[in-house]
């Protein structure tokens, strides 16, 4: 198996061991069928656990958020074995998957009997470094003209500089106003010094990616240090602190795990998700 297809899984077996929990703040009773039987992931990924927990929070608040401003369409990029379009309760949200083929091949039989908790999903085969975004969306039925909320868990560390700058452009062709967008990644020096995930190599790492974004249409980019979320159980939230917003330059010649988009500052209580969006003049 491909290895960027086969983290997939030991990220569905985070959010299986989360929904074991007495205090779980994810439900997803799918994921442990989406581990497509290798269950001794369950006992391996307990050490990352929390970083996914984290990550997938940050996803499931930004979704639901955008929701609430309208947005009625999802685009997960590099969707693995997300589950959110059975398990959010969106019954009037849109949502599209894509992945490689040999990803959907295992997925697709999993989930076939499994009732969705939204109004569509399609899937988009392809090859995520040089696939034809635009058109492989289009023909699922996406609707540019309408904001989308992009998701892109797990995947840019997977791609090199050039497909990561390519990706972004097509995002920017396709995000209409009010379009929010999300990921996580690792500064340039981390990928550098040398990283993989279950046998997959990380192609790139960057320092700017808000520049990226910005060129790409977005008003407003953040990066932020992954250590400034946390879980906050006893509040029943992720809580995300402003304060770890940093730039490009903090970033030269430093090993860092990232946050892109997002982010609940914690400065003004009153504030809530302030994501990326995107504005046309």
């Amino acid at each position: 198996m491909d290895p960027v297809v086969y983290t997939a899984l030991p990220i569905a077996a985070a959010r299986a061991n989360e929904n074991a929990h007495n205090d779980r703040m994810i439900v997803d009773p799918l994921a442990t069928k989406l581990l497509a039987g290798e269950n001794q992931l369950l006992t391996e990924t307990k050490g990352f656990d929390g970083h996914m927990v984290k990550r997938t929070l940050i996803g499931d608040d930004l979704v639901k958020e955008s929701h609430r401003l309208g947005t009625r369409q999802v685009v997960s990029i590099g969707a693995g074995m997300d589950s959110r379009a059975f398990r959010l309760g969106l019954v009037d949200m849109r949502f599209f998957e894509v992945d490689k083929q040999q990803l959907f091949d295992m997925k697709e039989p999993l989930v076939r009997d499994v009732p969705t908790q939204c109004l569509d999903r399609k899937i988009i085969a392809g090859d995520l470094a040089n696939m034809d975004l635009k058109n492989g969306l289009q023909k699922a039925g996406f609707n540019a003209s309408q904001p989308t909320c992009w998701l892109l868990e797990g995947l840019v560390m997977y791609l090199t500089a050039s497909e990561m700058r390519k990706l972004a452009a097509q995002i920017g062709e396709l995000a209409a106003p009010g379009s929010t967008l999300w990921h996580d990644a690792f500064s340039e020096t981390s990928v550098k010094q040398g990283m993989s995930f279950y046998g997959a190599s990380f192609k790139s790492g960057m320092d700017d990616y808000s520049d990226l974004w910005k060129h790409s249409g977005f008003r407003r980019s953040m990066m932020m240090d992954a250590g400034g979320a946390w879980v906050d159980r006893r509040e029943r939230k992720l809580q995300m602190d402003g304060r770890y917003e940093v730039s490009p330059s903090q970033l030269r010649g430093k090993p860092m795990c990232l946050l892109e988009g997002p982010i609940n500052d914690l400065n003004d209580p009153a504030a809530g998700i302030d994501a990326v969006r995107l504005q046309f003049e």
